[in-house]
């Protein structure tokens, strides 16, 4: 009914950049179909090249073909989709909003963006590029990669300190080395961060543990030792984890692994693909 796949970025990109996430509809019958969408923290990117989607947690959720921004979601949640959508995810990490667009992430309404209002400049034709090319995945890869290289390299991009720590932060989870990391006082810290992320250290903290934990069930599927992994991620008990998946997800693990065609982002999570170009 979907297909769903995660791309990994020029490496040029890597720092800035999660990945690209293609969902696709396969059908074109005119229905809407609910999928439940995890939340990963982070400002995206959103390219809607075809069909139609209901981003129900935000008061002007309908999106159609065009080039949104779409604000942090740390709450698990159900999105509206029509059965003919070609979306493209560019999932950045978190902070290079603040950096990209020069403006603070907890400024931002609950309510999705379009570069126009964000007074980005950009190459608008770059939808219909890839319209004409849907077909070739590799093509169009090439095309995400050098409209986000040349993005990047008109707004002068580079990395400050914080931004690698709160990217560190987010891929290990650990508060103690992020804090330790920094020459702030906790206060001045989290309002840095705040402003960077739209987040606090502790939910990066949380979210990065999750990715982390879902990648481990990404290739051990059907061979789960759910006390082992809550060991493994320092949880403090398998009851704390399976509270803390549920936070996430609306759902048990369990259930989770029975129902992922209902979580379009796992399936991408199990289908990463790098591409050489």
């Amino acid at each position: 009914m979907f297909s769903s796949k995660m791309y990994i970025p020029n490496e040029k990109l890597k720092d800035w950049i999660k990945v690209f996430w293609f969902l696709e509809g396969n059908s074109n019958q005119g229905l809407t179909y609910t999928r439940n969408i995890l939340p990963d923290g982070c400002a995206t990117i959103t390219f809607v090249i075809q069909g139609n989607m209901d981003l129900t947690i935000y008061k002007n959720g309908k999106i159609k073909r065009g080039i949104y921004i779409i604000p942090p979601v740390v709450n698990a949640h159900y999105d509206l989709i029509s059965d003919d959508i070609f979306l493209i995810d560019i999932q950045l990490n978190p902070s290079i909003f603040y950096k990209l667009f020069n403006l603070p992430v907890n400024q931002l309404e609950n309510r999705i963006y379009t570069f126009d209002e964000l007074s980005l400049n950009f190459d608008k034709s770059i939808l219909e590029k890839i319209y004409e090319v849907k077909n070739n995945k590799n093509i169009i890869y090439s095309l995400l990669n050098d409209f986000f290289i040349n993005l990047f390299d008109k707004s002068n991009f580079c990395s400050e300190q914080i931004i690698i720590n709160i990217n560190q932060l987010y891929k290990n989870g650990n508060l103690d080395e992020f804090f330790n990391s920094q020459n702030l006082s906790t206060r001045q810290i989290e309002r840095k961060v705040k402003n960077f992320t739209g987040l606090t250290p502790q939910n990066i903290s949380r979210l990065g543990r999750f990715y982390s934990v879902l990648e481990y069930m990404k290739f051990r599927q059907f061979n789960i030792e759910y006390s082992e992994l809550a060991l493994e991620y320092k949880f403090s008990d398998q009851s704390h984890f399976i509270k803390e998946f549920k936070h996430f997800t609306k759902t048990t693990p369990k259930s989770f692994i029975k129902e992922i065609n209902d979580f379009p982002q796992f399936k991408g999570l199990c289908n990463i693909t790098k591409i050489t170009n």
